[in-house]
């Protein structure tokens, strides 16, 4: 055990949607490493489950809050957690997929507080801490999709986009603090995100990724770069839309994604 993470930044991290996907694998690295773990999730049953599991596992100290994040009441509860933070992991998140006019307005905005008002409420707060104590990490969770435009995920893309850009700037702005931040942008990853999106993955030039490789990647980056893309082929593709006017990436991406997504989300 390297207890890397632990000696940087201190004794617990805080990982919102710990209990599946990303985040969970990032919390049992983290476990591996010897952090302390406190999991945010709405279902307190996984929650009980996953933190029983880090226990027994790596013999690390945790704890969980049930919390849901698309609420102020639920960005409040975690707020209260009864540790000094030391690393924040941000990997809560929902997706909405379809053509917009057709998407529920209600699950939109609950998209926009969870992807985006819930990474500024919890980054702002957990910062203040760290850079009192001059030193933390903060790693958000963005996707791929933030890189390029993405017809019939437009939300999606566009909130994701926002974390981006905010961890960018906070990357330049926190480090000379001693606050490592970073961002990772995974692309298609074997998550039950992906799994549920009802969208034929296999129409798409994509390349499938395991959230334990995606986990590792990230947290390897973290207080060494600010971006982390798994995969050459998503390195690839992030390169070749910054070059390519949006104009033009609009009319590329809706002619793949309409091969993939049912013609009556269309």
């Amino acid at each position: 055990m390297s207890n890397q993470f632990k000696q940087r930044y201190g004794d617990w991290a805080l990982i919102t949607g710990g209990t599946s996907g990303i985040g969970a694998e990032i919390a049992s690295q983290l476990a591996g490493e010897g952090m302390n773990i406190v999991l945010v999730a709405r279902n307190e049953q996984d929650l009980i489950a996953q933190t029983e599991r880090l226990q027994r596992l790596y013999k690390v100290k945790t704890q969980y809050i049930s919390a849901d994040l698309a609420t102020q009441q639920g960005m409040e509860k975690v707020t209260q957690v009864n540790q000094d933070i030391a690393l924040l992991v941000h990997a809560a998140g929902v997706e909405v997929s379809g053509a917009f006019e057709k998407t529920p307005l209600e699950k939109e905005m609950q998209l926009v507080q969870l992807n985006v008002t819930s990474t500024l409420y919890l980054s702002h707060f957990f910062a203040q801490q760290m850079v009192a104590r001059k030193r933390g990490g903060i790693l958000l969770v963005s996707s791929l999709v933030s890189h390029m435009v993405s017809p019939y995920f437009a939300n999606h893309a566009g909130s994701k986009s926002y974390v981006l850009n905010l961890g960018a700037a906070l990357y330049g702005e926190l480090k000379p603090k001693g606050v490592d931040v970073s961002v990772l942008s995974p692309g298609l990853t074997n998550t039950a995100m992906a799994a549920g999106a009802d969208v034929d993955w296999s129409k798409l030039p994509m390349a499938q990724k395991e959230p334990a490789a995606v986990a590792e990647l990230a947290l390897s980056g973290l207080g060494k770069r600010f971006l982390t893309i798994p995969g050459l082929r998503n390195k690839i593709m992030s390169w070749m839309m910054n070059l390519t006017p949006f104009g033009l990436q609009a009319k590329i991406d809706q002619k793949m994604m309409v091969r993939a997504i049912p013609s009556n989300r269309l």
